[in-house]
């Protein structure tokens, strides 16, 4: 098996491929890509991923990219240990969670406090009302995915593609919430949340995963 990661440091996307990765045990080679170097524009890459982005897996000659995708893709060829577990309705459940934490968590609610606290021009105050109205969203959100809970993780004992999908994002919502105290979102994470956050910080291939530089 020959295995080629293309990562991205910080992209919560990549972020969950490679947290799979070493849960499942598959040898792979990590290529880092430097978004300040624009790798990810560079001929040699966009040959094997037309849509220039992160993750994307090349393996025995396929190349592959969508996190979601990708995910499923590696739970195929490890059948030994799976990502999305179960009875088909039990797999089902898991796919619902990832897309679900896709659809709201990510897209309702941290991209728009993202846009407001990054992505205006310097100078520029973030739209307060905005920043509210996704707060109380992600408020929500943190409720539901913590209900959703099973044991230890979202899906039983052990973790599963949903909790792979659902931590980076909740990486983000601590990050934001240490480093733009404007946010809000420090303290933000209910308890169930943050004791799962925390099993999730303890699997024994975490460290290797996380952004070099956000320990700064």
């Amino acid at each position: 098996m020959s295995l080629v990661f293309y990562h991205g440091h910080g992209s919560p996307y990549s972020w969950r491929v490679w947290l799979a990765l070493e849960h499942l045990g598959i040898p792979y080679e990590l290529k880092v890509i430097s978004f300040s170097e624009k790798d990810q524009l560079k001929p040699e890459f966009v040959a094997l991923n037309p849509r220039h982005q992160v993750p994307t897996i090349a393996h025995d000659g396929f190349a592959l990219w969508e996190s979601l995708a990708i995910l499923e893709y590696l739970d195929e060829i490890v059948p030994a240990r799976r990502l999305y577990p179960g009875t088909p309705q039990e797999r089902a459940r898991i796919r619902r969670l990832a897309r679900e934490d896709e659809e709201h968590l990510d897209r309702k609610c941290l991209t728009p406090i993202y846009d407001e606290l990054y992505m205006k021009p310097a100078g520029t105050p973030p739209d307060e009302a905005r920043l509210e109205d996704a707060r109380r969203q992600l408020a929500g959100e943190l409720d539901y995915f913590g209900r959703e809970l099973r044991g230890a993780f979202l899906a039983g004992e052990a973790p599963t593609a949903a909790d792979f999908v659902l931590y980076p994002d909740i990486a983000y919502v601590k990050r934001i919430g240490a480093k733009k105290p404007e946010s809000k979102l420090a303290g933000i994470l209910p308890p169930p949340i943050a004791q799962w956050a925390a099993r999730i910080e303890a699997l024994p291939y975490f460290e290797k995963t996380f952004p070099p530089h956000w320990r700064s």
